[in-house]
């Protein structure tokens, strides 16, 4: 309206200039715009006039909003961004179910990881801050999110090996938006669903979005493990062992988030975040022996419980310059809690009871963090952005045995175990425009981060020093960026997680502490002396973005890692006396040496009609999307062949499709994600197996009118079982191992968006 009112003001004075004196009147009440366009729109239809010769046409201007792929072809690094159109495709259940299908996302064990690397290669971040302990993203719904972030790779800000995938609230909108979402879905047991609502608006300065969201969800999963061994005396013995999990959750979530824009040049944005979550989870297994002597028990079964909060508050201040800098400030209070309960019973074989226990774990842990970032253009050729971290976190853990009604008090439960972890990081980066081609962005990150610990009988105090520089490269053949070239050469980092660098010994639940374990159930124990992994790295990737929308990606990467942490497994005596004295099979990290890894990465996507004119006409309706990703490693103290990185599949593709039927209202698509079988050596002595994955999902989504959408989704169409396997050799050649097949579960969801 006031971009109107200027042109309004000239074709008035216009028009008097041009037209006959008339008589002066008594003056007229103004009407206001709306009434005016009501009486117009009420008012008979006049024959057409000619437009007056000094009479100016409307103007209006409007903005197409940014796509994706927009979004990521302006990008000063290679960060890929997915917003609403990518969370909705599917009415996926969780956010897990939308990662699995982003180029070079794999999952493993319901954790994301890029380029094959989890175990904290990859970063996982929360808007922009790192996830809380223990959070699952499988608890958030597409919904609850606004986009998802994708940095492939290490930058100043974003330290990952492999990169990092920020997930980002939803934030408040610029006019009134209400959504109300509803899930009802089906995996086993029992159906499951959800009920989200949201609700956002803009108040003068004031702009605000408070969704809310509620789930309950049930599984159930049966698997068959086969168990070969030898006893200390020689006997070889095999178990074959008939089991069944399942488990029902629930969870509750808000995150309101509102903006204040009090001056032109100052923003002050406030976030909450509660999240509940419960569960109750049973197992039972059957055990028969099939070589050697019988073991003791030949059934078991537990129960648990368990309930967990999450509460976050976050402040964050924006303020802008007039030469074009910006000084940001934020802090964020975080509480996490985590209470589990667990009942064990095993049973001999003519039924009677061999051992009952009862487990109780408390865990809490409170973070605060303080940040900054300043942003300052210097000339016209660079912008200088700096920044600082700062975060301290307080953990307690507690965990309580009693077996029989005798409370067990050793060093690993009973008594409280406390830790400090503080971190204090900076960095500097230069954008670096050379030419409306080339652009360059050096960086420098120092971090320093201090562990410490006490659970009575053994102290961490564990500390790390990192420097990390990077260097971005942007070239674009033209100054749209239609097609380009990123490279980079980073220095990265993963420190070691805080349950690696706990010294508390815990025993293998299938062997009482009377008993000597094989190296197939091991007990586990940390490393107080672990040193960070070092990582240097190298990109390069060529984009190309056509006018029609989409983009064709052929990138390689290269990584070599110093001092990597790998667990090994040995036979101990006498490392936990207040435990057992028995000699027994232990797990422990530790810096083994240096590993290196390397890969191919190709993406496109796009409408048929632009990448297979022979098969779709124009205006088909039809967007394709594929990627490929290859995979090769070696870790140099472990032999070959198959010494690659933890869990790192050889090949990852998938692909898919969405056909939007003209004139109908409907889309469908489906998509495919392929992985196969592989084994990895993670010592000359231990190898563990995984078989092929094959995941098939399927979509129809019917837009009724404007305001409200059906979405049906079909997960996991071939449910193949998945099968894992271990061995681990002696020094005279025995292999003891063990192999599970499991079967994975199809699930049916349909969800219906309205907004009103």
């Amino acid at each position: 309206m006031k971009f109107h009112r200027p042109l309004l003001a000239l074709a008035l004075l216009l028009g008097a200039l041009n037209s006959p004196a008339q008589t002066p009147q008594a003056p007229q009440p103004a009407a206001s715009v709306p009434a005016a366009a009501a009486a117009a729109a009420s008012a008979p239809a006049k024959p057409a006039e000619a437009t007056p010769p000094n009479a100016l046409d409307r103007v209006q201007i409007t903005a197409a909003a940014e796509t994706d792929d927009g979004l990521r072809r302006r990008q000063s690094i290679a960060m890929s961004i997915y917003g609403r159109e990518e969370l909705d495709r599917q009415g996926d259940i969780d956010v897990t179910d939308v990662l699995k299908r982003l180029p070079g996302v794999s999952m493993d064990g319901g954790a994301p990881r890029l380029r094959g690397l989890g175990g904290g290669y990859t970063q996982i971040l929360i808007n922009g801050e790192p996830a809380p302990p223990g959070f699952s993203l499988d608890t958030l719904a597409p919904g609850d999110v606004e986009r998802i972030e994708v940095v492939a790779g290490a930058t100043a800000e974003y330290p990952g090996v492999a990169g990092t995938i920020n997930v980002v609230l939803r934030e408040p909108p610029r006019t009134l938006q209400r959504e109300w979402r509803s899930n009802l879905n089906y995996r086993a047991l029992q159906p499951g669903g959800s009920t989200a609502f949201q609700w956002g608006d803009r108040i003068g300065a004031l702009s605000f979005v408070v969704p809310m969201n509620v789930t309950r969800s049930a599984w159930a999963t049966a698997y068959e493990q086969v168990r070969l061994s030898r006893t200390p005396a020689g006997e070889v013995q095999s178990q074959a062992i008939d089991g069944r999990d399942q488990g029902r959750s629930s969870s509750a979530q808000i995150a309101p988030r509102l903006q204040w824009k009090f001056t032109d040049w100052d923003t002050l944005n406030l976030s909450a975040f509660w999240q509940h979550t419960q569960g109750r989870n049973a197992s039972d297994r059957r055990i028969v022996a099939l070589l050697g002597t019988p073991w003791q028990t030949a059934r078991d079964e537990s129960q648990s419980e368990n309930a967990g909060n999450v509460l976050r508050a976050a402040a964050n201040w924006i303020h802008k310059q007039e030469d074009g800098g910006k000084i940001e400030l934020r802090g964020t209070w975080q509480d996490t809690t985590r209470d589990s309960s667990l009942h064990y019973d095993s049973y001999r074989a003519d039924g009677r009871l061999l051992v009952t226990r009862e487990t109780q774990t408390d865990f809490g842990e409170e973070r605060v963090a303080l940040g900054g970032r300043w942003t300052q253009p210097v000339a016209e050729d660079h912008t200088i952005v700096t920044g600082w971290d700062m975060e301290t976190r307080e953990r307690d853990e507690l965990r309580r045995v009693w077996d029989a009604g005798i409370e067990r008090i050793d060093s690993a439960t009973g008594v409280p175990f406390a830790a400090r972890i503080g971190r204090v990081a900076v960095f500097i980066q230069d954008d670096w425009a050379l030419s409306p081609q080339w652009g360059l962005q050096p960086g420098l990150r120092l971090e320093q981060v201090r562990t410490r610990g006490d659970n009575g009988t053994n102290a961490i105090d564990n500390q790390n020093r990192v420097v990390a520089p990077t260097l971005h490269i942007n070239y674009k053949f033209d100054p749209k960026g239609r097609d380009q070239i990123r490279a980079s050469v980073t220095r990265s980092f993963k420190l070691p997680d805080l349950s690696a660098l706990v010294s508390r010994y815990v025993l293998n639940g299938n062997y009482e502490r009377t008993e000597t374990n094989t190296p197939i159930a091991a007990d586990s124990a940390g490393n107080p002396q672990l040193q960070p992994e070092l990582s240097t790295g190298f990109d390069l990737r060529f984009e190309h973005y056509p006018a029609s929308g989409g983009v064709l990606s052929i990138g390689m990467f290269y990584r070599q890692i110093d001092d990597l942490i790998r667990r090994g497994i040995r036979l101990e005596t006498g490392m936990a006396p207040d435990i057992t004295n028995m000699p027994r099979w232990v797990s422990r990290p530790m810096n083994i040496g240096q590993a290196t890894t390397r890969g191919l990465e190709f993406e496109i996507k796009g409408r048929g009609e632009e990448w297979l004119p022979a098969l779709f006409d124009k205006d088909s309706g039809v967007n394709l999307r594929a990627a490929f990703n290859l995979y090769r490693s070696q870790v140099e103290q472990v032999d070959g062949p198959d010494n690659r990185l933890e869990a790192q599949p050889p090949w990852l593709s998938n692909m898919g499709f969405d056909w939007r039927i003209r004139d109908s209202g409907w889309t469908v698509g489906a998509s495919l994600i392929l992985q196969p079988g592989y084994a990895t050596n993670q010592t000359d002595r231990q190898v563990a197996q995984r078989s092929a994955q094959r995941t098939l999902d399927a979509f129809a989504a019917w837009k009724v009118d404007r305001f409200s959408q059906l979405r049906v989704g079909l997960t996991n169409l071939l449910a193949p079982d998945s099968v894992v396997a271990s061995a681990v050799e002696d020094v005279d050649g025995f292999s003891a191992g063990s192999s599970t097949r499991r079967n994975t579960l199809r699930a049916i969801n349909a969800s219906w968006v309205v907004r009103f």
